[in-house]
């Protein structure tokens, strides 16, 4: 009969068992990574994982494409290359199941862009990062050039400007992301642009160089991303903590059950050895 010497024998399982001590180290690390994760999350936002799609995304979507003028250049996209314009021929549709929204976003136009002027363009509800039935569905939407408008208040009460833009969305109503959306356009900066817009094309940015494109750039709003409320982050650390106890348990049962002596396969021989000598005698 083996004695019961803790330390001796944990470390003769660990030398023998190496794997065991893999797994072993695995499930403590589990179990310290979800504990850290739980008491981060009670001191930082986090964002909501169940919204995929909010207002960050479409907009941070539609300014990975470039928008390309003079469509009938030949070096320019073809119009094939973007979807058709939506029509909406019903009236009594219009008012029920699609929407047209003008919001403030914040993008700006990189390149060489003409004063006072109005760009139109068709996308999919898949290149602005839609999902399900949405993505197959396609959006107007006009972009108003040159649009800055001061949005910020500074700590010492002055305006600070910051680049945005008016944008007008012609979809139906299940397209856009049931998120905190971005501030309406003033009334007067919606009515400014009464000239016709350009119709352009949204194509993908290493597709095209042509001198009639150009580029967004997309400075994401904190306020258009969903976090997690109080409610949810306090379960949400419940559920960890719950699984870190229950790792750190299964670390002390397999502690515990390596402190116990164990037989050697030598000692398993001798005894084989003995039977065969009385066998034999």
């Amino acid at each position: 009969m083996g004695q019961w010497r803790p330390v001796s024998n944990l470390r003769d399982q660990v030398s023998r068992h190496p794997p065991v001590v893999v797994f072993f180290l695995s499930l403590l690390i589990l179990s310290i990574t979800f504990l850290c994760i739980g008491l981060y999350s009670q001191n930082h936002n986090i964002k909501n994982p169940d919204v995929s799609v909010d207002w960050n995304r479409v907009l941070g979507s539609i300014a990975g494409f470039k928008f390309c003028t003079h469509l009938n250049d030949t070096n320019a996209p073809k119009e094939e290359d973007s979807p058709r314009m939506v029509e909406h021929s019903d009236k009594t549709n219009i008012s029920t199941s699609s929407a047209h929204v003008s919001l403030l976003v914040p993008l700006a136009f990189i390149g060489d862009v003409p004063d006072n002027t109005a760009i139109s363009a068709t996308m999919l509800g898949s290149q602005m990062g839609m999902k399900g039935a949405a993505a197959k569905a396609s959006v107007n939407i006009s972009l108003l050039l040159h649009t800055d408008i001061t949005d910020n208040q500074t700590p010492a009460g002055t305006q600070r400007s910051r680049p945005l833009t008016c944008l007008h969305f012609t979809a139906l109503t299940h397209v856009f992301p049931q998120t905190p959306s971005p501030p309406e356009c003033p009334v007067s900066e919606s009515k400014e642009k009464s000239a016709p817009p350009v119709r352009a094309a949204a194509v993908e940015e290493h597709k095209h160089n042509s001198p009639h494109c150009f580029s967004l750039n997309f400075t994401p709003d904190p306020r258009l991303t969903v976090l997690l409320t109080k409610d949810e982050k306090a379960l949400c650390m419940h559920h960890l903590m719950l699984a870190s106890a229950a790792l750190l348990v299964i670390c002390v049962l397999v502690t515990l059950c390596g402190t116990f002596p164990s037989r050697s396969p030598r000692s398993f021989q001798g005894l084989d050895l003995q039977k065969e000598s009385l066998l034999s005698q």
